[in-house]
């Protein structure tokens, strides 16, 4: 990766389609960076951590070593304030559709805790949750929480404990597909996430904190959309899902129900409790789903390797560039289908495959539409120039 600085002050962020090209937020543990502006609305900058309940002695009653995603000490933010997004109908609620006993019956039995050995960056165990989608046996986690592991288990809600082996894992969406050698399980049922909107009542449920006696529930509601999200490992998670159902160490890749008992987003993170209260954050279904079904499959993401920062009006003007939007490259990655094509630092992406790229998470999105060996038209702005630059993608170097 290059190590030349970056002139631009454009937003902090990667390129999705680079993990680990844009340097760590945070190191594990967790230290005392300095500060650092961030701007840019919809972008999360707080401490955010995972939601992973830490198998150390004495852990637990800590509150669980939890997997930080993002630390950027204590940051200062200039946040364009916008515009809640647009409520079109009346909220989703709980007792419009089902009451809470009857979304835990439901969705309770495809619900399965998970344990690990050997899990991330400690050598020691670790705890999340896991929804069954299949009958015969695949299980959707956070990747954080089985990244590194040696054995894996899941438990289910009746007690019986079976091996897991991992079939694929995506560590720049934070997602894996675990397999176990069951028939006839119950699976949950996927809602979408793209019909949800702020004000939506929601559940939580999943292994919080470890505790013995059986899996926790909690209520909530959405509290904000297409979140983007920054994570220590040089990639982003976008589109998020808000919510202030409290989500604990262990809840990570557990389910988010609607009303109806529907599974609407992965839950993955949470901002730090010393710097926010219940704000919690899961990957939408809709989103999540068609990486998951590769996943499944055995189908590898598509990789281009740039690591890109997204451009704004205000940025734009300060670094004399020609275009007020798009992706701002700030590195690209040696031997990567970007370096082939000949995409250079200081390109501003404004165009992938015929669409418009005006941000680093649009740029994940659309990379993440294609396939390895899809030849893709990529369209930049050389210092006014606009240059058309045909890429060759590849497998994603992080497809576990």
């Amino acid at each position: 990766m290059p190590d030349t600085p970056i002139s631009p002050p454009v937003h902090p962020g990667a390129d999705v389609s680079t993990p680990g090209a844009a340097p760590a937020l945070a190191t594990w543990p967790p230290q005392d960076p300095p500060s650092s502006p961030g701007r840019g609305r919809g972008r999360t900058r707080d401490v955010l951590v995972g939601a992973l309940a830490g198998g150390l002695v004495g852990a637990l009653a800590a509150g669980g070593l939890m997997l930080t995603l993002d630390d950027s000490g204590t940051t200062t933010r200039v946040v364009s304030p916008g515009a809640l997004p647009v409520v079109s109908r009346p909220s989703s609620t709980v007792e419009g559709g089902t009451d809470i006993a009857s979304i835990i019956a439901k969705a309770e039995p495809a619900i399965v805790a998970i344990t690990t050995d050997g899990g991330p960056g400690s050598g020691n165990g670790g705890a999340g949750t896991g929804v069954v989608i299949t009958s015969d046996g695949f299980v959707v986690t956070n990747n954080h929480v089985v990244e590194g592991a040696s054995t894996i288990e899941v438990a289910f809600t009746n007690g019986e404990v079976e091996a897991a082996s991992i079939v694929g894992r995506d560590a720049s969406a934070d997602l894996a597909v675990l397999k176990v050698a069951r028939t006839g399980l119950p699976a949950v049922e996927l809602g979408d996430s793209d019909a949800v909107q702020v004000g939506d009542e929601v559940v939580a449920i999943g292994n919080a904190l470890a505790l013995e006696g059986g899996l926790s529930v909690t209520r909530g509601i959405i509290s904000g959309t297409n979140r983007t999200v920054d994570t220590n490992v040089g990639s982003i998670l976008v589109g998020m899902l808000q919510t202030d159902a409290a989500i604990n160490p262990g809840n990570s890749g557990g389910p988010l129900l609607d009303a109806q008992g529907r599974v609407i987003g992965i839950n993955t993170a949470i901002a730090n409790p010393a710097s926010a209260q219940n704000v919690g954050f899961a990957i939408p279904i809709s989103k999540a789903s068609p990486i998951i079904e590769d996943l499944r499959l055995g189908r590898k993401g598509a990789f281009l390797g740039v690591s890109t920062e997204t451009v704004t009006p205000a940025s734009a003007r300060e670094a004399g560039l020609s275009v007020s939007t798009g992706a701002y490259v700030a590195s690209v990655t040696s031997g990567s289908p970007a370096s082939d094509a000949g995409i250079r630092v200081g390109d501003v992406i404004v165009s992938i495959a015929g669409t418009a790229i005006a941000t680093t998470a649009d740029v994940q999105t659309a990379v993440r539409e294609h396939r390895p060996d899809e030849t893709i038209k990529v369209i930049v702005d050389r210092k006014g120039e606009r240059v058309t630059i045909d890429a060759t993608l590849t497998t994603r170097p992080d497809a576990g």
